[in-house]
């Protein structure tokens, strides 16, 4: 199996990366994994030849922060004619405050009946033809979402916008891709709980996690706008010090599971 990184960044697009946004095609259904920026990647060859031959949408959605849920602005033209199916832990629907404000033209409700929205709360779910277990963590007091997905043919984890700790490790043990945020480096003599740094985990964090929960592989996510591609790669070594089967997510890039 595969994932496509739409969108790698947190907060805002940067060189050449769009926010968070992953594609992982199986069968007829196309399952997405927060849709920021890189949502709007569907609109061109490479997200259309995704979308190819899909009858349904499966979008999970983390939290509902503007860089995990802003290609909702498009959403409802970029994923017309197929069957979508949104799951975040309110089920609430992207932007519908600016609706109601008259700031957002579109209202999903009355309009775009193709798109549902379904709470999905902690613990294991049957969807289709596929398994998802969901963690509900911390962030800045808010909270957000993992997922780790269980397919017929590969297993991966997906982790952003958390705290680091125990249990992280213990939700993502064994798994042989693990996408996981990580934002700053670190330091190197502060405990895996303190591995935190605006309310994000670190690139040291993510990479004390892999090692705890002996994952097959890390690809490092929601890379932090400010880097660019030499300060990426200077993480990405230090991830590699710590857990040397570690990747850098990039858009675009196909990672297989």
């Amino acid at each position: 199996m595969k994932v496509i990184p739409l969108g790698t960044n947190g907060f805002f697009p940067s060189f050449g990366r769009a926010t968070a946004c992953y594609a992982i095609p199986i069968g007829k259904t196309l399952i997405i994994l927060d849709a920021g920026s890189g949502l709007f990647r569907l609109a061109e060859p490479e997200g259309k030849e995704l979308l190819k031959g899909k009858k349904e949408v499966h979008l999970y959605l983390s939290h509902y922060h503007l860089d995990h849920a802003f290609g909702f602005y498009a959403a409802f033209k970029l994923l017309k004619g197929k069957k979508v199916t949104v799951l975040a832990e309110s089920g609430r629907q992207v932007f519908w405050e600016f609706v109601t404000m008259k700031h957002f033209p579109i209202n999903y409700s009355k309009v775009h009946k193709n798109f549902s929205w379904q709470a999905i709360s902690e613990g294991n779910h049957k969807i289709s033809s596929y398994q998802v277990l969901v963690r509900k963590q911390d962030h800045r007091g808010e909270g957000s979402l993992a997922f780790r997905f269980k397919f017929p043919d590969g297993e991966l984890a997906y982790v952003t916008d958390s705290e680091p700790k125990k249990e992280c490790s213990e939700f993502v043990r064994g798994v042989p891709l693990l996408l996981h945020e990580h934002g700053f480096v670190g330091k190197t003599n502060i405990k895996l709980n303190d591995q935190i740094i605006d309310g994000h985990v670190t690139t040291i964090g993510a990479a004390l996690i892999a090692k705890e929960a002996k994952v097959g592989k890390l690809a490092l996510i929601h890379h932090y706008p400010f880097a660019d591609d030499k300060k990426l790669a200077s993480q990405l070594k230090i991830a590699r010090s710590i857990f040397p089967k570690t990747i850098l997510a990039k858009d675009l890039e196909m990672i297989n599971f």
